[in-house]
């Protein structure tokens, strides 16, 4: 009875100190830190960050989507080593225990990134971080801009198309007018939703978005009005178009003269008239009335 009781206490114990050894030797603060977004052809480093406290490192293992690309083993010489995995080129002579280098990152690189940290004897304690990083391929030119009329009437409605060709993934467009941001809000216009268009072939996509707007006064400024689309593809690239529309409003003739001046004039019209009509007699009569006057 008091040898159970002894080998339960000592089993007690062990359990104990190895549960102190190992808190006092664990493996904490795994980071990893991978770009979200790169673009095709970059040169990319994603590190691990890691605290071993008072343990030794066995291994670092990096692998994507499952697949492993590259390897640190402090105890082997060299320590580091590259696994041939398509699409990945690491540079060896910038990787090591907490970081690795990819040059030239492709587009079919998109995908999970994992850092596996392992601590060596007597624990081996291993940790995992994963990370998302997208490789997008970026358009060659700026979007353009198609519409229906560069001249138009107060009133009259003006359709426009923006497109932005040969992105992975596709890009944003964006519309403004006179340099303020159109939302489904915009008063006076309807934005339609963005449509893609895919190239299965080559991978790329097409964005196109649709634009209709009832041509107001508050358009115009000077006669003109400016249209511009932007197209962003996150903080990787931006690209820009405009046009330029004139209002073609017919403009009513001016009035010569105010209409007091007018209603004056008209005044001293029918006043002078009154006058020599009805104020004085004619001169021939003026004239018969002074002869008596001079034969007296």
């Amino acid at each position: 009875m008091m040898f159970v009781s002894n080998c339960s206490l000592n089993c007690l114990l062990f359990h104990l100190i190895l549960l102190i050894v190992k808190e006092c030797h664990s493996l904490k603060s795994v980071i990893i830190y991978v770009p979200e977004v790169v673009k095709s052809g970059d040169t990319v480093t994603l590190s691990c960050d890691y605290d071993l406290e008072q343990a030794a490192l066995y291994t670092i293992k990096w692998y994507r989507d499952d697949v492993e690309f590259y390897r640190f083993v402090p105890k082997e010489s060299p320590p580091s080593k590259a696994f041939s995995v398509p699409f990945i080129n690491v540079d060896i002579s910038r990787s090591g225990p907490k970081a690795v280098t990819l040059r030239g990152v492709r587009r079919e690189l998109t995908g999970y990134y994992k850092c596996e940290v392992s601590a060596d004897a007597p624990l081996f304690h291993t940790e995992i971080k994963t990370a998302h990083m997208l490789v997008a391929e970026l358009p060659n030119d700026n979007p353009s801009i198609s519409i229906d009329q560069t001249k138009v009437e107060v009133g009259k409605q003006i359709q426009a198309d923006c497109s932005a060709t040969g992105s992975d993934p596709a890009a944003n467009l964006t519309w403004y007018i006179n340099e303020e941001e159109v939302t489904e809000d915009t008063d006076y216009v309807k934005l339609f939703p963005i449509t893609v268009h895919s190239d299965h072939a080559l991978g790329l996509h097409s964005s196109r978005s649709h634009i209709e707007i009832i041509a107001n006064k508050s358009h115009f400024s000077g006669g003109l009005m400016v249209l511009k689309c932007e197209a962003n593809l996150f903080s990787l690239w931006h690209g820009a178009a405009d046009r330029f529309i004139r209002d073609e409003t017919p403009q009513l003739a001016p009035v010569l003269g105010s209409t007091s001046s007018q209603s004056h004039s008209e005044d001293n019209q029918e006043f002078y008239t009154g006058f020599s009509h009805s104020t004085f007699p004619s001169s021939r009569f003026a004239c018969f009335l002074l002869i008596p006057i001079f034969v007296r």
